[in-house]
């Protein structure tokens, strides 16, 4: 039997790496295909700039400027004005990439779904001990002393070096009590 803080480093390995990549499929997505679409776009829009010159500028604007009256936005001279460029989303087109896959978390193995069970009773019991276990094991690389400023800037409160080892050994005792 490993002892419990070897156990919860493989845990905390698990919580900080257990993402993995799964692909998402997207429909129609054939590289021939792809390929003839752009072609004839790029031909319709060679053969467009040749008709005409003075081609509108997609940067939305107009739209902008309907949603800046809509918010009801002047200048000082109380003309209307556009909304700015960060408070607008933008809208998806054709040439928008297409999202290829999402990143997924399958939880910890069946040998440590105890310790998130015991973290969640851990964690409504008191907050503070479960976020310095959870620093411990599964947060960022460093002192200490780093992870107590870290835990300190999460539960809002001042947390000495001192006092983030006796609340993780008490958090420790906790999860061994709680160990099937």
């Amino acid at each position: 039997m490993t002892s419990l803080k070897e156990t919860m480093k493989f845990w905390g390995h698990y919580q900080e790496h257990g993402h993995c990549w799964a692909p998402v499929l997207v429909q129609d997505e054939h590289p021939l295909a792809r390929a003839q679409e752009i072609a004839a776009a790029e031909a319709e829009a060679a053969r467009a700039a040749s008709v005409r010159r003075d081609i509108v500028p997609r940067d939305g604007s107009s739209r902008r400027m309907l949603m800046g009256l809509a918010a009801g936005l002047t200048t000082p001279e109380g003309k209307p004005r556009a909304l700015p460029m960060e408070f607008v989303d933008p809208i998806p087109c054709k040439e928008s990439p297409a999202v290829r896959g999402a990143a997924v978390h399958h939880g910890s193995p069946d040998e440590y779904r105890w310790i998130d069970r015991a973290m969640s009773r851990l964690y409504r019991a008191n907050r503070m001990r479960a976020l310095i276990v959870r620093e411990e094991y599964a947060g960022a690389r460093g002192s200490q002393k780093k992870k107590a400023a870290a835990v300190s800037a999460v539960y809002g409160a001042e947390l000495t070096v001192w006092q983030y080892r006796k609340e993780l050994e008490k958090g420790l005792a906790f999860l061994e009590a709680s160990r099937p």
